[in-house]
């Protein structure tokens, strides 16, 4: 008898122990993650997140912004037309501290398959030289192009939970994006054509430019 209860014992316990094992995860146990649409400085994008800890979250996504203004350049002694145009494409990865919290802290960078400007110029009035006047079309037109490179670190805070407690929130990022110096190069027509020296100028006067800002409101959607 004995030994019976033994046998009945072990396989109570056996079956105890097989039940544990195939208790479903509960929703606990899952990994918090969402998508976010954002919108901001840099223009309009999409993330991915994901929460393996309460402590740390990973973001992944892009955005692209592009813009432009007309005439709103003056150069000194030169009456032109003008045209400023300038594009950003950013592919990036963000590591966050804190991600569950409403003050969220991240650190990452972006890979930029765009970062760059263009600047259009021609005359807008003729110009005399001696005897000989010359139209605009005579003068040429002069093109500059600003690249900041490809790659650029990021480091930012965040206001608002990175994963929403029920299914959407609204949350904001503030940041910079660290870029390289821009290069410069002149891509002149006639009477322009020889500028390679004022792009270096530009070059020059513009090294500093290395922060791209960003202010951003994110719409988060948990899943």
């Amino acid at each position: 008898m004995k030994k019976l209860y033994i046998i009945i014992l072990s396989l109570l316990v056996s079956s105890t122990v097989v039940a544990q094992d195939n208790v479903p995860a509960t929703a606990s146990d899952k990994k918090p993650m969402s998508f976010q649409i954002l919108a901001g400085s840099q223009g309009f994008g999409a993330n991915f997140r994901y929460v393996p800890h309460k402590t740390i979250g990973i973001r992944v996504g892009g955005s692209f912004g592009k813009g432009s203004i007309n005439d709103k350049i003056e150069i000194e002694d030169f009456s032109s037309k003008n045209k400023l145009t300038g594009e950003i494409t950013t592919i990036h990865a963000l590591a966050e501290l804190n991600p569950m919290g409403f003050v969220r802290f991240a650190v990452g960078a972006a890979y930029l398959a765009k970062a760059k400007a263009d600047l259009f110029l021609q005359p807008k009035e003729s110009q005399t030289v001696g005897e000989v006047t010359l139209t605009p079309d005579e003068i040429g037109e002069l093109n500059y192009h600003i690249d900041w490179g490809k790659a650029a670190p990021y480091v930012g805070i965040g206001l608002g939970r990175g994963i929403p407690k029920n299914k959407f929130n609204v949350n904001l990022d503030l940041g910079t994006y660290f870029l390289q110096s821009p290069k410069v190069t002149a891509f002149g027509t006639k009477l322009l054509s020889d500028n390679e020296s004022s792009a270096a100028k530009i070059q020059e006067n513009m090294k500093s430019y290395r922060f791209l800002p960003v202010a951003q409101i994110n719409f988060n959607f948990r899943f």
